[in-house]
């Protein structure tokens, strides 16, 4: 068996027997992986991680040999991430990245531009009190970096510039231009606002955007052309989405 060391970001775990957890992890240097940390309920001195969803460590690994459970020999905590973990609305933002990543990446799929990003948005998370926009922010960047980003540099079906005139198709994945709308029916109309503010978020700095305001018009656009876009090209179960509705009606 190989025996790797690499940092780790928890996605999901399950206990196994009384003394073991089974885990899944997204790496940065082996992207979504499988693990079993045996014993880890009882020997601390081997195990400085208790291994709860979305804290980040430190692992040394033993592959395995037909690539599905690997064995986890050792482990570091870097980071708990306290203030997300006090704060309900927090946690299920970055329970919602988690889902969103683990619905996309495959077992082995690297992406250390991913990596990074979603340890920068929970250290972000973790110490700003209040980020609008922070779930579109997340999604816009997330797209950019997965091979699902929506075209919106030029027509998505003939090339051609886009002038005051275009609509977003979810199907095609991108913008139409005025000549082209007939190829997508359905697709919905998009304000020039909405095309630059998705634009500037790719580029900018995360810590840039923490007095980012989105024109009240255009973030009712963004956020349905991403959410629409986002269930129709990727499955997965988005609990923490649903979740979020209900704790927020009910501060209402």
């Amino acid at each position: 068996m190989a025996i790797h060391k690499t940092e780790a970001i928890v996605i999901d775990r399950k206990d196994f027997r009384e003394t073991s957890y089974l885990l899944s992890l997204f790496t940065a240097d082996f992207g979504k992986i499988h693990a079993q940390a045996k014993g880890a309920k009882r020997k601390i001195d081997k195990f400085g991680s208790n291994f709860v969803p979305l804290s980040y460590n430190k692992i040394v690994f033993y592959e395995s040999i037909n690539g599905s459970l690997n064995i986890i020999s050792q482990a570091d905590l870097l980071e708990h991430f306290n203030g997300i973990d006090k704060d309900i609305e927090k946690y299920t933002y970055a329970s919602y990245f988690l889902e969103l990543i683990n619905a996309t990446m495959g077992l082995g799929d690297i992406n250390k531009e991913i990596f990074v990003l979603l340890k920068n948005f929970l250290n972000f998370l973790d110490k700003e009190d209040k980020i609008p926009h922070i779930v579109q922010i997340f999604e816009i960047k997330f797209l950019n970096l997965s091979g699902f980003k929506p075209r919106l540099d030029s027509c998505v079906h003939c090339n051609g510039q886009i002038f005051d005139y275009s609509r977003f198709s979810y199907v095609l994945g991108g913008i139409l231009c005025e000549k082209c709308f007939g190829y997508e029916l359905n697709a919905q109309k998009l304000m020039q606002g909405t095309i630059a503010t998705l634009k500037h978020i790719e580029k900018i700095e995360l810590k840039k955007l923490v007095g980012f305001k989105i024109v009240p018009s255009v973030f009712m656009e963004l956020k349905k052309i991403l959410r629409t876009f986002i269930d129709y090209h990727i499955t997965g179960e988005f609990k923490s989405l649903e979740f979020l509705k209900k704790i927020r009606y009910s501060y209402v």
